[in-house]
């Protein structure tokens, strides 16, 4: 829904007629996701980028580091070792861009300014341009799975735990994007986000265990990212099942990412 339309909307909405509905609310919301995913597939070279990174990770550890003997006992090859992390780091970065650069968009073209005058409001934008960067996310993530299991013989032995990881991950690097995106602009936004899910990329056991580091490593796997490698890979059947600590974890950082960014967007953005 373009901001015209919205302005319309909100001039009906302050004239006399029936009150604004919860059903006209999420209708609203869902007609914000379709032109979020309307968008984002129009847009087909940046559509193209969300999958670059995980899927050339895929290919590159794939084809690179199937003969080579994995650093723990739980994983059958380097590659089984690395793909749980390859997952997490790719929902980390589609997340956080993705949801990062629509706010800014919204932002100077004053869309948010005509949505959140509308019976919207800022918590209907927040919650539509979440559900669109699941969404979205999930298109990479079901395209980097689907080719680590055909191509390279990858496995999944716990779906539901594997949703868990999606899921917290996407809702806890979005309210990530939305906050820095708040108070950033489009040259200030992508190296103030590199500042700080690349060295969360380093540190999160991708790429060698986080045991290798000593107390240091004790600290770095409570780390978002770390906490996210840790549910892909028992949901891979690496170790154990996840323990209460990380899974506690995982939903607190979903929350609080989420609720501080809806406080951060309200301050800065939206209405009371």
């Amino acid at each position: 829904m373009t901001a015209p339309a919205y302005r319309r909307r909100n001039a009906r909405a302050s004239s006399p007629g029936p009150r604004f509905s919860v059903s006209q609310w999420l209708g609203d919301v869902f007609r914000l996701v379709a032109l979020d995913l309307r968008q984002f597939f129009d847009n087909k070279l940046y559509a193209v980028s969300t999958f670059l990174t995980s899927v050339s990770m895929v290919l590159a550890f794939g084809a690179a580091t199937d003969q080579m003997a994995s650093p723990t006992a739980d994983a059958a090859n380097f590659f089984d070792f690395v793909f749980p992390g390859i997952l997490a780091a790719g929902v980390m970065f589609s997340c956080t861009y993705s949801v990062g650069y629509t706010i800014i968009v919204d932002r100077n073209r004053r869309t948010i300014e005509d949505l959140i005058l509308s019976p919207l409001s800022y918590s209907g934008f927040l919650l539509a341009r979440f559900v669109g960067v699941t969404l979205k996310c999930f298109f990479q993530f079901a395209a980097v799975l689907v080719l680590g299991l055909v191509v390279f013989d990858a496995a999944v032995e716990s779906v539901p735990l594997a949703i868990l990881a999606f899921v917290t991950g996407c809702l806890a690097f979005a309210g990530l994007g939305v906050v820095v995106a708040t108070f950033s602009n489009e040259i200030s936004f992508p190296a103030v986000v590199n500042i700080i899910v690349i060295p969360l990329m380093y540190f999160a056991g991708v790429f060698f265990p986080l045991k290798n580091l000593g107390w240091v490593g004790d600290v770095m796997e409570r780390l978002p990212l770390s906490v996210n490698v840790e549910l892909f890979r028992a949901a891979t059947g690496q170790g154990p099942s996840p323990s209460a600590e990380i899974l506690t974890l995982a939903v607190a950082y979903a929350v609080v990412a989420v609720g501080v960014s809806a406080y951060a967007f309200r301050q800065r953005i939206g209405r009371g």
